[in-house]
């Protein structure tokens, strides 16, 4: 352990409440020496498909033995169980929901522990504010060094919640893939994989349909194209996107989550 441990946060809190400054007091009471950075408030309220994106999207970026905490918790209260996730480089803190879908599907080596023991948590825990009085006292102690083994006893793997993320579909010659997040641009990102698609065109000369717009090609940046042109082109994170140049093509076009798209070889 550092001294200087690293705890980020995303939630769907936003700013204009004390959410957020009452769990980093929390967390300074317990270990005034960690670092707390903000990943995001700003997830769109009670959606956990987001919040699985950006954490999935970011998290390999920072140092290893970061904990990252995400509380998206439209269950708090609930039967949803209160986890510690720990992988090869970091660990994880918040509700079983869903939250952890892409972490669980790219880290190979891990182990869950529900947060159980009261003893980490504060003295008196709501139920309604489980970001407070569980995640945020469990993650400052984490970056004090206390083993998650000891916050409670281990979760199969296969027990934990994992959103139903859809795999793209090859019939004939479409490759069929859809829309799962939509970013604060307005950009459409998408279940499709650059490896996935050079297996279906390596020369990546395609035809991609969306709401019955059919788009020619692929482009290299967001520059590309014309102003107000739909284009397609590579994300960050290696997942095709979908956006209008220099516009909101979820504000304009209406498309987003659940959006079908169609991608046919180029000929």
């Amino acid at each position: 352990m550092t001294d200087r441990p690293i705890i980020t946060l995303l939630t769907d809190f936003g700013w204009g409440d004390g959410y957020i400054g009452a769990m980093k007091g929390v967390m300074l009471q317990i270990n005034p020496d960690c670092r707390i950075i903000d990943l995001t408030h700003e997830i769109p309220p009670h959606d956990v498909m987001g919040a699985a994106l950006v954490l999935g999207q970011t998290y390999p970026f920072f140092p290893s033995g970061t904990i990252h905490v995400a509380v998206v918790d439209p269950g708090v209260g609930g039967p949803r169980r209160p986890l510690v996730l720990e992988t090869e480089g970091y660990r994880f803190v918040g509700p079983d929901n869903g939250c952890f879908t892409f972490v669980l599907k790219r880290e190979e080596e891990k182990q869950a522990y529900e947060l159980i023991e009261e003893r980490f948590h504060l003295p008196r825990v709501s139920h309604t504010f489980h970001g407070r009085d569980i995640f945020a006292p469990v993650a400052a102690h984490l970056s004090k060094g206390v083993p998650p083994a000891e916050m409670g006893p281990p979760i199969e793997i296969t027990d934990l919640t994992s959103l139903p993320i859809p795999d793209p579909m090859t019939e004939g010659e479409t490759l069929r893939g859809e829309v799962i997040g939509v970013d604060s641009f307005g950009n459409l990102v998408t279940n499709i994989s650059r490896d996935i698609m050079e297996a279906f065109a390596p020369d990546e000369v395609v035809e991609i349909e969306i709401g019955g717009k059919r788009i020619r090609g692929l482009r290299s940046s967001y520059e590309e194209g014309r102003t107000g042109e739909v284009i397609a082109l590579w994300g960050s994170a290696g997942l095709l996107e979908i956006s209008l140049k220099e516009r909101s093509l979820h504000r304009e076009r209406g498309w987003g989550r659940g959006e079908h798209v169609h991608i046919r070889r180029g000929k």
